[in-house]
């Protein structure tokens, strides 16, 4: 079960790294160099997104086995919220930063500072994000904690 875990984290790290490409590419300014960079980081990526739900269902676990109760409907129901909060706010805060940076939509140039911005926005934010998740994924051991709990439900009171 731990193949999981590894898979997630080795795919993440790939994703930032391919990130990391997309960052260096689009200051060079080469632009195929960019969309091959990106195909790296989504096929990085792509293991968590497939997993995700086997991921919520082991957190499910985890829950069932530290206080015996089962929430797996409530964990997929919040799982499902944040993902479309998430799409929101993100969808939101993309047209704020534009906004704020003075973006001219139809402009055939675009200021200094909404250029920076779109730096930011394409290039800096996810790079971070990824970089954000790999390190969560490097700290979380769930199907660990899970087996080690358990060894302890089974093993004999003493």
């Amino acid at each position: 079960m731990l193949i999981n875990s590894q898979l997630n984290l080795t795919g993440y790290i790939i994703g930032t790294l391919g990130r990391l490409g997309v960052l260096i590419a689009g200051y060079m300014g080469s632009v195929p160099l960019m969309l091959v960079c990106t195909a790296i980081a989504a096929l990085g990526m792509s293991p968590l997104q497939g997993d995700m739900n086997a991921l919520i269902a082991t957190c499910s676990e985890y829950t069932y086995l530290t206080h015996g109760k089962r929430v797996d409907g409530t964990m997929y129901s919040c799982t499902s919220l944040g993902t479309k909060l998430g799409g929101g706010i993100g969808t939101a805060l993309a047209g704020w930063l534009l906004s704020l940076s003075g973006y001219v939509g139809g402009a055939a140039q675009q200021s200094a500072f909404t250029m920076n911005m779109l730096h930011i926005m394409y290039l800096w934010m996810p790079m971070c994000f990824n970089l954000l998740i790999t390190l969560i994924l490097m700290k979380l051991n769930v199907e660990k904690a899970n087996e080690d709990l358990r060894e302890k439900l089974a093993a004999p009171e003493a």
